[in-house]
């Protein structure tokens, strides 16, 4: 029997696993070809050719898996699939893409058959050292993967060559050098997808990780809570109400305490957080308190316990997060504090390399002044990784409200949906004033700026690439603390940090032309992180919706 056919798609070298129709009277044309594969690594795309005869949309039923456009209308139609979470999961995913027009619909598989699945990606060895086999396994062939171990890491050391188990099982010999040191120590060993040996390490091509923790020489249990809440005021508040700045530290023992090592990292924490301007000239608006946390244990590891529970997702990811009722109980130790207008400070007693902001609105979705940034003390106490994670994540997301800068090309461009979700914040809050969603000098979110000569030779455009996205999003400058934790803040992010403090402090905003004049005679083109080398992107900033009302 001859069937009429209304032809929806005409879908181009594309293989269909499986479709629906509604109609029988309508039906879909396919072009069977090779099985949709897609490959393992973050950024890896696949693009569908097909035509439409009127509008439809798409959608995916997997989280590791994007789509864009997700709709369109009728004629010819790319729609790209890009990887968002490399596969380290030790089996082929499969994801299915929802093609629709009405009532009709189709349905395909896509496939990830490539992994590097590690068997533990936590590892916590002795202050001795000593023989670490990591074991991993892996669909790619041996020329096809690559093991690198953190660039910084003097204290492990490879044995020759990776070792077969089986087939697809293996394992990485290494030597783990005595901990001599107070303080425990992670390093991270990353494993990627390469075409030859001289490929190098990017987000691009990494698939999985395994992070080491080795215990210290210091690494204790507490025996004496006696400190435990002790609140001190390192700085009361000499203009404006006062801004409660409270920190704390998550992670260190009595002895730790009572040797005077916490007060050292609190007093080296402020004198981080006011290195930069505007809020180096903004310091007298804060009451600063510093609260004494005992925790069990000085390590951040499995079986071991901290006060304020911390933990690091560890690998190659940055973030960092805690108990949020045991950080705003913490806090409520400083008498009379309003948790609705607190920056909370977590220092996290590791040298392990992250730093996280969270900020938070009620479940009406009204923002709310309260915030929590954790910071390890990256690499030693005084380096300047330590100070650029406090600047960048209190002083920029946590009180500047301020977004990343950060662009990756594997991000590819930014998702409609993510966009209004700023551009709402950006209207309904005043957060994320520095970055916006159009190259337009006239209409964007800084074209103030771009206008008035007092502002001439600070590097100042519209430039494609920010929030992670390699488009869709702009920021004003090259580079800035927002982006490689490197030179200072950029004028719209010094003007959104100076109205916030001044909002907080003095329950007003001021206009345009109050932060010029304070930004022209404050404003030092040469800062501390000008001459280092860009570090790591942090993660990205958090946002919150509490359970409860927070407490006064």
């Amino acid at each position: 029997m001859m069937k009429k056919h209304v032809f929806l798609f005409c879908l181009l070298g594309l293989l269909s696993l499986a479709y629906s129709c509604q109609d029988e009277e309508q039906a879909f044309d396919f072009s069977v070809g090779e099985e949709m594969l897609i490959g393992a690594e973050m950024g890896a795309t696949y693009t569908l050719s097909f035509v439409a005869d009127r509008s439809w949309s798409m959608s995916v039923d997997a989280d590791w898996l994007q789509v864009s456009p997700t709709s369109g209308e009728a004629g010819d139609q790319q729609v790209v699939l890009r990887v968002a979470k490399p596969n380290d999961t030790g089996q082929v995913r499969e994801a299915t893409l929802s093609l629709m027009a009405g009532e009709q619909s189709v349905r395909f598989a896509v496939r990830q058959e490539e992994y590097i699945f590690v068997e533990d990606p936590l590892i916590t060895h002795d202050a001795d050292g000593g023989n670490l086999n990591i074991y991993f396994r892996t669909t790619l062939p041996q020329e096809n993967f690559a093991i690198y171990t953190q660039g910084d890491c003097d204290w492990i050391t490879s044995q020759p060559d990776t070792r077969a188990v089986s087939e697809a099982s293996y394992y990485l010999p290494l030597y783990v050098l005595p901990n001599k040191g107070r303080q425990a120590r992670t390093t991270v060993v990353y494993f990627g997808k390469v075409s030859s040996e001289n490929t190098p390490l990017t987000e691009g091509n990494l698939l999985a990780t395994a992070t080491i923790t080795q215990v210290g020489q210091g690494t204790g249990e507490s025996i004496d809570y006696s400190m435990d809440k002790a609140v001190e005021l390192l700085q009361p508040h000499t203009q404006g109400n006062g801004i409660p700045l409270v920190l704390m530290g998550d992670g260190f023992i009595d002895t730790e305490i009572a040797d005077g090592y916490y007060a050292q990292v609190m007093e080296q924490a402020v004198e981080n957080l006011f290195t930069e301007e505007p809020i180096r000239s903004l310091q007298d608006y804060f009451d600063i308190y510093s609260v004494t946390a005992v925790s069990r244990h000085n390590i951040f590891a499995e079986g071991y316990e901290t006060a304020l529970g911390c933990w690091m997702e560890g690998g190659n990811s940055t973030l960092v997060g805690g108990d949020d009722k045991a950080v705003q109980e913490y806090a409520q130790a400083v008498e009379g504090i309003d948790l609705n207008n607190t920056q909370v400070v977590v220092v996290l007693n590791t040298d392990a390399y992250g730093g996280t902001n969270y900020s938070y609105t009620d479940r009406q979705g009204n923002p709310v002044d309260f915030s929590v940034a954790y910071c390890p003390v990256i690499e030693k106490l005084g380096s300047e990784n330590f100070r650029r994670v406090m600047v960048h994540e209190v002083v920029g997301h946590g009180i500047g409200k301020l977004d990343d800068e950060y662009s990756y090309e594997t991000q590819g461009a930014m998702p409609a949906s993510e966009i209004a979700d700023r551009q709402q914040q950006q209207r309904d809050f005043g957060w994320w004033m520095n970055v916006d969603f159009t190259a337009d000098w006239n209409a964007v979110l800084w074209s103030d700026f771009l206008f008035d000569p007092r502002y001439d030779g600070q590097g100042l455009g519209v430039i494609e690439g920010a929030c992670t996205y390699w488009s869709g999003a702009y920021r004003s400058t090259e580079e800035s603390m927002m982006r490689s934790n490197i030179l200072g803040f950029n004028a719209p992010s010094r003007r959104a940090i100076y109205n916030n403090v001044v909002r907080r402090g003095e329950g007003r905003t001021p206009d345009l032309e109050e932060f010029i004049r304070f930004d022209q005679q404050t404003f030092v083109p040469q800062t501390r992180a000008a001459a280092g080398a860009p570090s790591r992107p942090f993660a990205r900033p958090r946002v919150v919706v509490l359970d409860a009302p927070l407490g006064r």
